[in-house]
């Protein structure tokens, strides 16, 4: 309770523009993944009416909604960071990004940049990530031993834990391991040892957007740009399978959308995710930024190749912090304050 109160307080300061002022020429970027009118049993999706709010929130005070462009004149040609400024990302390119995340964004003119696997728009596959999450919500069995493509065993007891639990724990395990043939993997080892039957096409609930809705997006003013071929963790694979995932992925989207897409997003986007290979790689093909997924501030002067991102939070409270920028005086205070941790309110 006295934590709460003090957050609700600190976001009250906030409004005054006092963070801002302490702690200039931070950018918050935000990631979504998916958005959903009314209630939805998909993992993480935020809904729709949480969105609205935040984006009124801007809106209503006057915050620059930030595009691509926008951002590349701050990094390249060293315009200000706006103090009242925030961008927006959303990644893989499901059919609710155009459908309902888009709609939102144009009830208020504010661009949403879009990063697509472009073998899922192609209908060529739909995320290894979300596929454990199906196949275990699907399983026909509560206990089986998996062979990881390492070859070591895993034990997946959903008696004991909680399906999304349990599709954490897999994922996690999943993205330290060789991901070439992670899709045959899951057709022949996890969806046979849970007795689930392999979809013949995509299900409905993870069904991609279309080309066409991709050039609409462009058409009102969004960003769209590749998130790779197949979502598959860059640094798990071969130098071959690096050049294709960054090189086929721009190579369609210039093909269907007809103009250069230059900015890239790391599938997953842990620093483990991506190397030294693959910034160069992107270099080689001609992109100029890359985002990852490291929860801080896009700065001036930084390394173009690894923007961070916050994840969009479903909490009113968090989401204040980050915009008004106490996460980031929280930040700095935690590295350079000689006060107490406990003299500030959490994050």
């Amino acid at each position: 309770m006295v934590k709460s109160v003090l957050v609700k307080l600190a976001n009250l300061l906030g409004e005054t523009g006092l963070y801002r002022f302490l702690c200039p020429e931070r950018l918050p970027v935000f990631m979504l993944h998916r958005v959903m009118e009314g209630k939805s049993d998909l993992a993480g999706a935020l809904p729709a009416d949480t969105l609205r709010s935040y984006l009124d929130y801007l809106a209503s005070r006057d915050y620059h909604v930030l595009s691509m462009d926008d951002l590349w004149r701050v990094l390249d040609e060293g315009d200000e960071i706006p103090s009242k400024s925030v961008m927006f990302t959303i990644d893989d390119g499901f059919y609710d990004h155009h459908d309902v995340a888009a709609s939102v964004f144009d009830e208020f003119r504010f661009p949403l940049n879009f990063f697509v696997i472009t073998g899922l728009l192609d209908r060529e596959l739909w995320p290894w990530d979300d596929q454990i999450t199906y196949a275990l919500h699907h399983a026909g069995i509560r206990h089986a031993d998996i062979r990881l493509p390492s070859g070591e065993m895993y034990s997946v007891n959903l008696s004991a834990d909680t399906v999304r639990q349990k599709a954490r724990e897999v994922r996690n395990a999943l993205k330290s391991e060789h991901q070439e043939h992670i899709y045959d993997w899951l057709r022949t080892e996890l969806y046979k040892k849970l007795g689930v039957e392999f979809p013949t096409d995509i299900p409905p609930e993870y069904r991609p957007m279309s080309w066409d809705e991709a050039r609409s997006l462009r058409a009102r003013g969004h960003g769209v740009y590749p998130h790779t071929c197949s979502h598959r963790i860059l640094a798990t694979l071969s130098t071959q399978e690096k050049h294709h995932e960054i090189n086929e992925s721009l190579r369609r989207t210039k093909s269907e959308l007809g103009y250069l897409p230059d900015v890239f997003a790391y599938p997953t986007g842990r620093l483990s995710d991506y190397d030294s290979v693959d910034i160069e790689e992107l270099k080689k093909a001609g992109f100029k930024m890359a985002f990852n997924t490291v929860s801080d501030y896009v700065r001036r002067g930084q390394d173009h190749y690894e923007l961070a991102r916050f994840s969009l939070p479903g909490n009113t409270d968090k989401f204040l912090q980050i915009v008004n920028r106490f996460e980031a005086l929280n930040d700095w205070r935690t590295h350079h304050s000689p006060l107490p941790v406990s003299s500030f309110p959490s994050r």
